[in-house]
This record gives C-alpha cells, structure tokens and sequence, in this order.
C-alpha cells in the first residue's frame, strides 16, 4: 500500500504527551501496561502489539511488545468504526488479526 506511510504519519501524535492510564507524576508510571492485544500476522507466531504509539506510552518496550505501524493504524480506525473486513483490506493484515483488534475496542469500551 503506497498511502500507508503517510497515513501512519497522519495518526501519530504531533508532540509527546503522557499516557492516558498514566497516574504518576511522571512518564514511568508504576504497574503500568500500555494498551496491546496477542496477534499473530504473517508469520503465524502470536505476539504483543501495542496498539498506542511508543511515544505516549511510558513503557512501549515492555516485556515482548512490539509496535506495528498497521496494528495501530487499525486500531485507531476500528475506534472509529470500522469493521474488520474492511480493516483487513485497508490495512493489508489478515482477517483473525483485524477482528481481534476490533473485539479489543469492544471489550475496552465496555470495561
């Protein structure tokens, strides 16, 4: 997807800013876990994203987490709305990837 660097870009934050679960007085907060959900995309291997960007989390390289442009540019789309099919297609992520990402947001708006 040619577009998706730029649409990467566009969803970050401009400035770095605390984390919104961030209850310290600073950016490390204590007994936090940034936003991620277990994926497995190509490679068939399941693991941690992150769906925030690093830079507002104050512990993106926790234990095992990664970050993936298309993971959080899914996440931010299914915030708003957006189905998993469609975010499958958009995104170029499988499917199983996708519907997990958005039964993330379902299970983090009713919690």
């Amino acid at each position: 997807m040619r577009f998706l660097p730029h649409l990467t870009k566009l969803t970050a934050p401009a400035r770095r800013h605390h984390h919104i679960t961030d209850n310290g007085p600073g950016p490390n907060a204590t007994g936090h876990i940034c936003p991620r959900v277990r994926l497995a995309l190509y490679d068939g291997t399941e693991r941690d994203y992150l769906l925030d960007v690093p830079s507002t989390c104050p512990h993106p390289q926790g234990p095992h987490a990664r970050y993936e442009p298309r993971v959080h540019l899914a996440y931010v789309l299914a915030r708003q709305g957006h189905g998993a099919h469609w975010l499958a297609r958009f995104t170029d992520l499988p499917l199983p990837a996708a519907e997990r990402i958005t039964e993330a947001i379902t299970l983090a708006v009713h919690a």
